[in-house]
């Protein structure tokens, strides 16, 4: 078994590191970075200040302090090695050579943290067939199988888990006292402290060691010396090793490190939302969120395993299981209880909850144990057909995850594709985006073509070549729009002035759309501004950042838009437009809610036009008359302002 062990992961290796580069950029990325380049900085800041490189210099002076950047609670420790080879580079690599050393950074701690778990259940199962079964778990699992290439903190969190765990099982194994204190101790602490800096709830694995090598000690009737100085120990080493790589904590230790545990349990900011069971929820989430995630998006086989772990842990009774056993079983359900009763926070999908992925995965090989057991007396056409059932399952899953590369992470089981595509978000962080913007550069000759997308830092893991014919821009002037599915189904594939030209499916599931722009048939007067002889508006008389050709400046009211809201124009002599474009610039969200048209010959006597068509949220068609006066009102109430950064008038092409 242990050639056959060695020959999988080394397959396993080799093709993660082949496929490492063909992932997309979710937005998270450049912010980790940010802050790990932060972290970097503020050890290394004076001799990097001091260096013969201008590269180097710079970015040691442009990088805010960390003890004032906004995201100075976040602990970077393992990501600020791939800083280090940044700075070998003396900081001059590309943006894509940074992200795609990031991306096989984050596989190689999963690949690591894969023999780890092989490890475990090698010596929890002895050298069987069993903990080879557990690495293929381990490895055709979809959703990590992806995000273990991008996912650079959830990720990292939940290898380290593993790694931690590793140790610690070691550590509480019945051994003799110096060999388990002196092999085991310090890598365990070592490694919790790893695991702790990179999400704060890591110190849950060190709260279970200490109770179990307690319950242990009253067990074996340890004295009250014994049982205080083995959990002190432990968690003093952990504390010492945490302090020593989070920068952030060493001017008060003690008081900055509590801070970080209340700060994440319930206050982190975060204004958005994220949709789940058909509705916008904010990261408040229900009781039910974590078991419903789960249940639609881990395999079933894995699912029901798991189920048969419990029930036979739960029937041979605590004082008959094996240490590992109880842990597992322990960290799972303390985990899963924890994040409901503590009612802690989540933001997309359940990756602030993956560590509890660990112990689950660790009672599904379980179930798969007991169950070989159980049926080890029956009929022969009862074990083989459980075998066959077993491989066809994962034998699928190898066949999912290489139909569907490199978009593992949008598996949903058989279960919850049923209806996953319209009650749940299915590329939340938008990794694909990157795929349709290359789909765009490969069909459209254009020398430049211009994006609309809520986030520009997916587009820096593209090639330099890519960069130079990539523009952002407005969503009523874009050339195309990357549409998520972060946004409730209902709101999905509404965009007048687009029309779709290529979608990412998973399962038949849309997962992104590119939406290309339809050109409206009009014909806008060049010389309408010189036509203009008045203009007024709620914000004042001045309209010259409508026609200066700078999307940076904007008429508007300067605060969100509501009921009365208006500007009026004048023209020298009268005029038929028909057809007008209010440019909103940069932000989708700029737009009138609800925005009527009137017309006058004489400023006094008003008609409402009948708006006939609206076109992309900005362009307007309505009925065709003469007039001298034109006013737009607005009559609705909302958060965003509205804005005009350009205004153009012309005429309505009947086809």
């Amino acid at each position: 078994m242990k050639k056959a062990a060695i020959l999988l992961f080394a397959l396993y290796f080799v093709i993660g590191i082949f496929i490492a580069n063909d992932y997309g950029m979710c937005w998270d990325e450049w912010q980790e970075r940010e802050t790990s380049v932060s972290n970097y900085v503020y050890v290394t800041g004076e001799a990097m200040r001091s260096s013969e490189h201008d590269s180097v210099r710079n970015l040691a002076e442009k990088t805010p302090d960390l003890m004032t950047y906004k995201d100075r609670f976040y602990g970077t420790a393992l990501q600020n090695i791939t800083v280090f080879f940044e700075h070998l580079r003396n900081f001059k690599m590309t943006t894509r050579e940074v992200f795609v050393m990031r991306h096989i950074f984050t596989f190689i701690n999963y690949f690591v943290a894969g023999i780890c778990f092989y490890l475990i259940l090698k010596r929890r199962f002895g050298d069987t067939f069993i903990p080879l079964l557990g690495v293929l778990f381990y490895i055709l699992f979809p959703r990590f199988f992806g995000e273990s290439f991008y996912n650079i903190k959830d990720i990292l969190f939940y290898s380290w888990n593993v790694i931690s765990a590793y140790f610690i099982l070691r550590w509480l194994e019945p051994k003799s006292e110096a060999k388990r204190q002196g092999a085991f101790l310090f890598p365990a602490a070592a490694s919790i402290a790893v695991a702790t800096n990179t999400r704060i709830l890591g110190v849950s694995l060190l709260m279970l060691a200490v109770f179990f090598i307690v319950v242990q000690g009253i067990r074996q009737q340890e004295s009250l010396a014994a049982l205080i100085k083995k959990p002190l120990a432990l968690t003093a080493l952990t504390f010492v090793f945490y302090v020593l790589i989070t920068p952030f904590v060493w001017k008060n230790p003690l008081k900055n490190t509590i801070d970080i545990f209340f700060i994440f349990l319930t206050t982190v900011p975060w204004n958005g939302t994220h949709f789940y069971m058909g509705e916008q929820i904010s990261r408040e989430v229900p009781w039910h969120y974590i078991p419903v995630w789960m249940g639609l998006t881990v395999p079933i086989l894995y699912i029901i395993m798991f189920f048969a772990g419990v029930l036979s842990v739960i029937i041979k009774r605590a004082k008959n299981l094996h240490i590992y056993d109880l842990f597992f079983f322990a960290l799972f359900f303390c985990t899963l209880f924890g994040y409901i009763f503590l009612h802690i926070n989540m933001y997309e999908g359940w990756r602030h909850a993956y560590g509890i992925f660990f112990p689950f995965l660790y009672m599904a090989v379980y179930g798969i144990y007991r169950s070989f057991e159980f049926l080890s007396n029956k009929k022969k056409i009862f074990r083989r057909g459980f075998i066959g059932v077993v491989a066809g399952c994962l034998g699928y899953l190898l066949v999912w995850t290489a139909l569907n590369h490199p978009y593992q992470y949008a598996y949903f089981n058989i279960i919850g594709r049923q209806f996953a595509e319209k009650n749940f978000t299915l590329d939340y962080w938008e990794i694909s985006h990157t795929d349709l913007i290359r789909y765009a550069l490969k069909h459209d000759d254009r020398p430049t073509l211009s994006f609309s997308f809520s986030s520009w830092f997916i587009t820096d893991i593209r090639t330099e070549e890519e960069k130079q014919r990539v523009r952002s821009s407005g969503y009523d002037v874009a050339d195309y729009y990357l549409q998520n599915t972060r946004m409730s189904y209902d709101e999905r594939d509404q965009h007048s002035g687009y029309e779709e030209f290529y979608a990412i499916t998973v399962d038949g599931m849309k997962i992104s759309t590119l939406f290309k722009r339809v050109e409206p048939e009009a014909a806008f007067d060049n010389d309408s501004w010189g036509k203009i002889a008045n203009f007024e508006s709620i914000s004042g008389d001045d309209y010259t950042a409508m026609y200066d050709g700078n999307n940076e400046t904007f008429w508007g009211a300067n605060r969100g838009q509501a009921p009365g809201d208006y500007m009026s124009f004048e023209f020298s002599e009268p005029v038929d437009y028909n057809f007008v474009h209010l440019g909103t610039g940069g932000s989708k969200g700029d737009f009138s809610r609800d925005l009527s048209i009137f017309v006058s010959l004489d400023g006094n006597n008003w008609n409402a036009v009948l708006v006939k068509e609206i076109i992309g949220q900005c362009y307007y068609r309505f009925e065709s008359e003469d007039y001298k006066f034109l006013k737009f009102v607005n009559n609705a109430s909302n958060d965003c302002w509205w804005k005009v950064y350009k205004i153009e008038f012309g005429h309505y092409l009947e086809k």
